[in-house]
């Protein structure tokens, strides 16, 4: 089975950024994550009416993403350490294309499914104080990814992401963005959108609108 090195796991805590924006996004290095079936351990949520939740409860990002931005705005390079983007494990690996919705993992010692992509609000560029962070992170689809918790445990910084079962073929993470914020027209593969919602995975911000687009 396959399996991904964890590079850090991070934690964040309510606080101000730019313009008097409240956010937890920044997010720092722990020794490890006591991970719960709805949150993980003194990892806090500004708003929760549009984050967090037991379908969001782990937020994942790819050190390749981190290098794209790295790449695109060198001029910021130094701005992109991890945690920053709001994440609570990174990898070296793996990216939105290769992850399908309900693709389940052994985190450390937790169990972890894959729910939805990340929706990402403007606090992206207040976190890097920039205002074309989130304009590039839309264009590329590079969000990040969420898990729900199957079952409780700890994982820690060199633990490992193993995988152990995909039981919804042909349902990638990076399709439901695209569907979603990718080019338009938007929300118009019917068949996959109903797919789903068939998983039970959609969270409180994207089932409503996989519902409206069903319903038109």
């Amino acid at each position: 089975m396959k399996k991904y090195k964890i590079l850090g796991v991070f934690t964040g805590q309510v606080a101000p950024l730019s313009n008097d924006v409240e956010s937890a996004i920044i997010k720092h290095p722990v020794s490890r994550l006591n991970i719960k079936k709805e949150s993980i351990d003194h990892d806090e949520v500004a708003n929760t009416k549009y984050h967090g939740g037991d379908m969001r409860v782990v937020h994942h990002y790819s050190q390749k993403n981190y290098n794209h931005l790295k790449e695109k705005f060198p001029d910021i390079a130094g701005r992109f350490i991890p945690g920053s983007f709001g994440e609570n494990i990174l990898t070296e690996e793996l990216t939105e294309d290769e992850l399908n919705i309900g693709d389940i993992y052994q985190l450390g010692a937790a169990k972890v499914q894959l729910t939805v992509s990340r929706r990402p609000c403007a606090t992206i560029n207040y976190a890097y104080n920039d205002d074309r962070i989130l304009k590039e992170v839309m264009l590329t689809g590079r969000t990040g990814w969420f898990y729900q918790v199957l079952e409780e445990g700890v994982v820690k910084s060199g633990d490992y992401l193993q995988f152990i079962e995909r039981p919804f073929p042909n349902m990638p993470v990076s399709k439901l963005f695209d569907q979603g914020y990718g080019k338009p027209p938007h929300y118009t593969d019917l068949k996959f959108l109903k797919k789903c919602l068939e998983t039970g995975l959609m969270d409180k911000g994207w089932k409503p609108k996989l519902d409206h687009a069903l319903k038109k």
